[in-house]
């Protein structure tokens, strides 16, 4: 009688992230949405903490924390460089830090050049201080705008001070690769490699609550980049569990149905106090990621409402009309004063929606068209 054959090992093929997911758009889309009415109190008022846009406070309330949206496009671009930089490694792609690059370049820098210009002559025309104008300039250029506000607090165009954030992305996006496939390359097992990011967030997270307990402002905590690169960590980590883990289909939609609620309760009952600079921005990057994760297995029923046509085109317009919709909401607040707050809005609204179509079909789409052509993914060589 032949001794029992052990069963053979269970291989896991790496999964490549697909061309075009829709409901990624559409958390995109989302996630510009809450920026963009967060900020309808530049139309109405330039005192920053103005938040009586509207009679009702829930609805008020609704319109506040436009940092999830921030927050969710952080993940969002921590998972999707980290998918596609080990779909190009797998591929054997040649010259893949420089296709990378140019592909960012190409995505990034035409649309940012022209609201720059277009800021240096609202500068102009307003008679701004243009020492302050050119050093904010620059550092948007070099993508250190969240660092200049941190060292320059009175002396940063607000105009432009959204600019923040994509500082963060890009410093993250110029070491984050290297670190990647360095850690691939070496042949560091997949577990390891997720190990070792899941210490990472977490150091980054204990960092930033002990700022905080030392009295470091909350504009630093949140415009740093070593005290919010832990949610751009939580995509990759993230985009790792999504290549080399396969999770139960029904398990993933109600994670993410109770991970969505609990953004929604965070967004109206924690967005205020001390939580999110003690652990909080972490957890909304959880929370995140996990629906993130389902959306792209198309395991949660949210998918639904994600893949809507409008939501899913506001996503891809949503760089642009991050960029422009400040400019435009913060001279409309200086100069538009008279009339209804609500006919201001509505006018602010419609400006910034023509501007952001110009800029996607004259701007962005014809640097997109060569991005595809140029520097798209090739077959495995």
């Amino acid at each position: 009688m032949s001794a029992p054959q052990s069963a053979a090992p269970v291989t896991i093929v790496p999964l490549d992230l697909p061309g075009h997911v829709p409901a990624l758009d559409g958390i995109r889309g989302i996630a510009v949405l809450q920026v963009f009415v967060a900020h309808f109190h530049w139309i109405v008022s330039t005192d920053p903490y103005f938040n009586a846009v509207t009679p009702w406070h829930w609805l008020n309330k609704t319109l506040e924390p436009g940092f999830l949206g921030v927050d969710i496009f952080f993940v969002l671009s921590g998972f999707l460089i980290t998918s596609l930089l080990l779909k190009d490694w797998q591929r054997n792609q040649p010259g893949m830090f420089r296709r990378f690059y140019m592909r960012r370049a190409l995505r990034l820098l035409p649309a940012l050049y022209a609201i720059l210009i277009a800021s240096f002559f609202v500068a102009l025309w307003e008679k701004f201080p243009m020492d302050i104008q050119w050093r904010t300039t620059w550092h948007a250029l070099l993508y250190l705008n969240n660092w200049n506000v941190v060292w320059n607090p009175n002396a940063a165009q607000n105009d432009l001070g959204h600019l923040w954030s994509l500082g963060i992305e890009e410093q993250f996006y110029i070491i984050w690769p290297a670190i990647l496939i360095g850690l691939v390359a070496l042949k560091i097992p997949n577990k390891v490699i997720m190990g070792l990011v899941a210490i990472t967030i977490s150091v980054v997270a204990w960092h930033r609550d002990t700022l905080w307990d030392q009295g470091v402002s909350w504009l630093d905590l949140y415009i740093r980049t070593d005290t919010r690169v832990d949610s751009l960590l939580v995509g990759a980590l993230f985009a790792l569990i999504y290549r080399h883990i396969r999770i139960n289909r029904k398990i993933l939609n109600y994670a993410a149905s109770i991970a969505f609620l609990g953004i929604v309760y965070i967004k109206y009952e924690l967005s205020s106090g001390s939580f999110i600079y003690e652990g909080g921005f972490t957890v909304i990057a959880i929370l995140a990621g996990i629906v993130i994760l389902a959306a792209v297995e198309s395991a949660w029923i949210g998918n639904v409402v994600l893949s809507w046509k409008p939501l899913v085109i506001l996503g891809k317009v949503s760089y642009g009309l991050y960029l422009w919709h400040m400019l435009v909401f913060q001279v409309m607040g200086r100069h538009f004063t008279w009339g209804p707050q609500s006919v201001r809005i509505v006018i602010g609204i419609m400006i910034v929606a023509t501007v952001t179509a110009a800029s996607w079909f004259f701007i962005e789409k014809p640097f997109l068209r060569l991005k595809d052509r140029r520097y798209s993914s090739v077959e495995p060589s």
